[in-house]
């Protein structure tokens, strides 16, 4: 009975954090927010640290909220489910070495109301038909990003990647409309498509995430977007930047300058020290997310950045000797799948 009841308690509580994060990303963005960042931020994180083991032991002083390293999520159970509860689960690229990083939720709520939102105030009117360079989540469920670009057009979403690599056909059929599209796809993934495609419909937008991790190619990120803007014509290009461990995403225009959602607090750190450094100076990125209710509030990335005086952060790749990751792999994983078959 004792457990029972705790049980409730630890859900009321819950409920009413998530009541709070919705609250915060619906009037944030229009007005004056409903409540400091602050204080939602430490609600979280002292629910957090009662029910997340993980979590706990990472706190070291009351109201610090620790970042956790995102290599945790490979090795540790980090959030508030118990084994066997229901959850959804994403997950990192398998290309890491060693296992993969598990990111667990209850639901999806926050991340979705949230991705919406951020995506509407980002990306304003884009197309409602949408062509995905990627695999669509009843075939890859763990994947965050397919789940987000799922959200953006529910049924109207045509997935152009298969276990063998990108479906070029399936990708020729759906560009061929009057309508204008949006194109969602990896760095990875543009590529392969590139050599076939040709302009897209009027008022087409294309978005690019994941850059390219480290891996051997002959075109800089640069060249790349160079090429999307001269091969599909888009009316707008807007570039992505997620990561399995964070709830929240950044947009940015090709100048390469990425905004967060007000409910997600950028740090940069000294990489040795873990000190904070001065705005406008290099240095690992942690961030602060009010929507990842289920897991931790704070992440550690392998990330350098600058942020910016005016907000805006300035991403400069990965830490030296970093292990490559990330959802732009997942083509590629595809591809060498598709070699040993054959």
């Amino acid at each position: 009975a004792h457990r029972h009841h705790a049980n409730r308690s630890m859900m009321d509580t819950r409920r009413t954090l998530l009541e709070r994060i919705l609250r915060f990303q619906a009037t944030c963005l229009t007005g004056p927010s409903s409540e400091p960042l602050d204080g939602l931020l430490h609600d979280l994180h002292t629910w957090q640290v009662q029910h997340a083991p993980v979590v706990a032991a990472l706190t070291t002083a009351p109201g610090i909220i620790p970042a956790v390293p995102v290599d945790l999520f490979k090795r540790l159970p980090v959030g508030t489910l118990r084994e066997g509860e229901p959850s959804v689960t994403f997950m990192t690229s398998g290309t890491t070495v060693g296992r993969r990083g598990v990111h667990r939720m209850r639901d999806t709520v926050a991340y979705d109301h949230g991705a919406q939102r951020w995506f509407n105030h980002c990306v304003p009117g884009a197309p409602s038909e949408v062509i995905a360079l990627l695999t669509a989540p009843s075939v890859a469920p763990e994947s965050s990003l397919s789940h987000m670009v799922a959200s953006f057009g529910g049924q109207r979403v045509v997935w152009c990647q298969t276990s063998q690599g990108i479906d070029i056909e399936a990708f020729d059929r759906a560009c061929r409309t009057d309508r204008p599209v949006f194109l969602a796809t990896t760095a990875f993934a543009l590529l392969d498509v590139l050599p076939h495609a040709g302009p897209l419909p009027g008022g087409s937008v294309v978005m690019v995430t994941g850059g390219f991790k480290g891996r051997e190619t002959t075109l800089s990120s640069a060249e790349l977007l160079t090429q999307v803007h001269a091969t599909f014509a888009p009316e707008r290009l807007v570039l992505e930047y997620g990561m399995t461990e964070l709830s929240s995403q950044l947009w940015a225009a090709p100048d390469g300058r990425y905004r967060a959602p007000p409910w997600l607090r950028i740090g940069v750190v000294d990489p040795q020290t873990g000190e904070p450094v001065p705005q406008g100076t290099r240095g690992q990125l942690r961030f602060y997310d009010a929507a990842n209710l289920d897991s931790s509030v704070g992440i550690e990335t392998m990330d350098c950045g600058i942020h910016h005086p005016d907000g805006t952060l300035e991403l400069l790749g990965r830490l030296p000797g970093s292990p490559t990751r990330g959802c732009s792999l997942t083509v590629e994983e595809a591809w060498a799948r598709g070699s040993d078959e054959h």
